[in-house]
């Protein structure tokens, strides 16, 4: 019987650890950090002009995930066929909310 509430446990407690999709900042129990993309990604041209802005936002709290925050989402809601450049704010709090949100400029 005990072991079986053992073997319970270290199930649960690994299903919890590794269940949830969104944990982009380890580390820091509380933070809003924004990030650009990196250059030199193909996706990226650096000769449009950035006057186009459109958003992607996935959420997550506890264990309940939900949204597309990938660039080409933002790219359709912003109606971009170009981009420029890739911003992500990022969002934790206590493990237990996190926000991604993509930002995409571009023409």
């Amino acid at each position: 019987m005990k072991k079986l509430l053992v073997l319970s446990a270290v199930c649960a407690s690994s299903l919890i650890m590794t269940g949830c999709g969104v944990f982009p900042m380890k580390g820091n129990s509380v933070s809003a950090v924004t990030l650009d993309h990196i250059a030199s990604d193909s996706i990226v041209d650096n000769n449009v002009r950035p006057v186009k802005r459109g958003e992607s936002k996935c959420m997550g709290v506890v264990l309940f995930n939900t949204g597309d925050a990938s660039i080409g989402t933002a790219m359709k809601n912003g109606g971009i066929t170009k981009v420029h450049h890739v911003d992500y704010s990022v969002k934790n709090i206590l493990f237990l909310y996190n926000e991604t949100i993509t930002i995409v400029y571009g023409e």
